[in-house]
């Protein structure tokens, strides 16, 4: 086998090994997702937390699902993978990326993973490998474009430090008259139509979890350099039952 072959080869190990660690990630949090939405009897007030806090309400249904799920909830993983015992969840955690214009920005990551276990794949120490996931409210189809600029930012920004080729996204659905396949279907309409972004393969619906049919992967290209193909993986939940005005 040649060296290119060799390089080839590996490569495509890694990528397996890093895609059935980033599905075990994702089977999580869905599980989580599903015990918050099971538990959540009073719904989460939008007018409360205005006026009661100063966090976007974004922000508080993202630090409800890491604080009181995602991190005190570990003990779902054990018998999954051994190797993500240590996994850590924070929020608003912030890297460098390389701006189009050159110059280096902050990229504040909504949940960010790390300590996943892929260090001797990755040739890399486990703290600096992560996981990112975005996460964006959808209240009426329309806001299927705020959460499109999420896409586009991972197909754009160039970080300075590894990057893992998957990335994640989470939709808090708020309206009980739109679903999972009015959204996916809404995206990929959209991104037939983006000049900035090149699809290499729109949302397709994908098994994560089995209570749970909100999944999909997508497929894009790296608008620098090499033009790389990574992976995005979508969930996008209900959340109409647990907020209310």
């Amino acid at each position: 086998m040649t060296n290119a072959s060799n390089f080839i080869q590996h490569r495509k190990n890694i990528f397996s090994v890093t895609d059935k660690r980033i599905k075990t990630i994702l089977w999580y949090i869905i599980e989580c997702n599903n015990l918050f939405l099971k538990n959540t009897i009073n719904p989460y007030s939008k007018k409360w937390v205005a006026t009661n806090t100063t966090i976007s309400f974004e922000d508080y249904l993202k630090f409800e699902l890491i604080d009181n799920y995602l991190v005190k909830n570990k003990h779902l993983l054990n018998g999954r993978l051994s190797v993500l015992e240590n996994i850590n969840f924070s929020a608003e955690t912030q890297k460098r990326y390389i701006d189009s214009d050159g110059k280096q920005k902050p990229d504040k990551i909504d949940i960010y993973i790390n300590k996943i276990g892929l260090q001797k794949e990755w040739n890399e120490n486990d703290e600096n490998i992560y996981f990112a996931v975005e996460c964006k409210r959808i209240k009426i189809l329309s806001d299927t474009k705020n959460y499109i600029l999420d896409i586009s930012k991972f197909c754009s920004r160039n970080h300075s430090n590894l990057r893992l080729p998957f990335e994640g996204q989470i939709g808090f659905i708020e309206n009980s008259k739109l679903n999972h396949l009015h959204i996916s279907g809404e995206i990929n309409n959209e991104l037939k139509k983006g000049s900035t972004i090149n699809t290499t393969s729109p949302l397709k619906s994908i098994d994560l979890h089995s209570n749970f049919d909100g999944g999909y992967s997508s497929s894009h290209k790296k608008s620098f350099d090499n033009y790389d193909i990574f992976s995005i993986y979508h969930l996008l939940f209900d959340y109409s039952a647990v907020v209310t005005e």
